[in-house]
């Protein structure tokens, strides 16, 4: 079987993660015999902290090994290390020597570092490619530039018309809501999704979007919601005369549930629910009591093919109502967090500076379909080992090393 591209440790915190993965990393350097091998891995942990921590394991352990009192009491490290690699405890000692000696007097090949610093570097080494200015600052604050934002948006209300009346808009309804008037805070907030990587993406997309096009999408959404009303009215009527039609009373159906359910469409009340027993089993179990007559029993058979069909297209066309009443609820939000972002834009360009959170997008853009020779090249480093400590996976740190 061929060896696994990587390994994933899963260890609980205080269960021997870290020296695990000490141990993975010099183990590394001892089955080499060139004493710069350390060149060629890299380690990234999350926090400058961490980044000590390991850096303070390795070094001590290695030291360690270069004592030769650990020949005659070895350490539990170096007897995993000689155990795991078949090397002898001696020959671990001198290549141990030879590493330490190497690894001090080129210590800035010893690279173990934050995943923002090695980020910050890639950026760095593709700045031209990703069209940045090489004096661009990073900025770790992401709320305060949003706040910057914000309040620079909110400076126009009352010089620029538009500009005014979506933000009058957008505090009526906050309002509505019970919400604050104050909506600097709330638009903050609601702003954070410009620096989310799920949602940056599709809101990238509205960038270009004036106010006017959400203005003329929303009259696009309330003349389709217009049609739907109509439809389904007009779906209500026709079958309720169908039933007059027929002779049929409401309570000749179980409970006038399905007469019920005609009343409120036809009246334009649209707040209604799907999943009831009766609309699950409308095709399949009678729709009226056992003690109507044979006839009723049996006229209600013939129509209910019918009033299946039609309760079936009134709940697709309620269902998607229900979207664009969704998608009108978020128009006026969407168009303030879109000019939020161009106010955004323009601090990044004037300042010239780039908020850490857009790192990985940017990067992923730039060299998802490069191969790592290519981009190691770029940095001048030629690894050929990864370890990644304290892992975040759906919620639960997984401590990970890639080798």
């Amino acid at each position: 079987m061929s060896q696994a591209p990587f390994l994933i440790y899963d260890a609980a915190a205080g269960s021997g993660k870290t020296f695990t993965l000490v141990k993975e990393y010099i183990k590394l350097l001892i089955l080499s015999e060139d004493p710069s091998y350390y060149n060629q891995v890299l380690a990234i942990t999350f926090t400058n902290k961490a980044v000590a921590e390991m850096k303070s394991r390795i070094l001590e352990s290695l030291v360690s090994f270069t004592n030769k009192k650990v020949i005659e009491v070895p350490s539990d490290m170096l007897l995993q290390l000689a155990e795991e690699t078949q090397i002898t405890p001696t020959e671990i000692h001198l290549r141990s020597k030879k590493i330490v000696k190497h690894l001090l007097h080129h210590y800035a090949g010893f690279s173990v570092e934050t995943i923002d610093r090695f980020n910050h570097t890639l950026i760095r080494t593709f700045a031209r490619d990703l069209a940045l200015a090489t004096n661009f600052e990073v900025s770790l604050e992401s709320t305060e530039l949003l706040m910057e934002s914000v309040d620079q948006l909110i400076s126009k209300a009352g010089e620029e018309k538009t500009i005014t009346k979506l933000l009058l808009d957008y505090a009526i309804e906050k309002a509505d809501d019970d919400k604050s008037w104050d909506i600097s805070r709330d638009i903050v907030k609601t702003s954070k999704l410009i620096f989310n990587e799920n949602d940056a993406p599709h809101l990238a997309k509205l960038s270009g979007k004036s106010i006017a096009d959400f203005m003329a999408f929303r009259k696009e959404l309330q003349s389709k919601k217009l049609v739907i009303i109509t439809s389904v009215k007009a779906l209500a009527t026709a079958i309720f005369q169908r039933i007059d039609e027929a002779g049929l009373e409401h309570d000749d159906f179980n409970r006038s549930l399905f007469p019920k359910y005609l009343m409120k469409l036809k009246a334009g009340d649209f707040n209604v629910t799907f999943g009831a027993a009766w609309q699950e089993t409308i095709e399949t179990k009678a729709m009226y009591p056992t003690r109507v007559s044979p006839h009723i029993a049996e006229t209600i058979d013939q129509l209910t093919p019918e009033f299946a069909k039609a309760f079936s297209e009134s709940k697709a066309q309620i269902l998607a109502m229900q979207l664009l009443d969704a998608m009108l609820t978020n128009i006026t939000p969407l168009s303030v967090i879109n000019l939020v972002n161009q106010e955004l834009q323009n601090i990044k360009k004037e300042q010239n500076i780039l908020p850490i959170s857009e790192f990985n997008a940017l990067i992923n853009k730039e060299i998802k379909s490069q191969p790592a020779p290519f981009i190691y090249e770029r940095l001048g480093e030629r690894y050929r080992h990864f370890f990644i400590d304290e892992f975040q996976v759906v919620n639960k740190k997984v401590p990970v090393t890639l080798s």
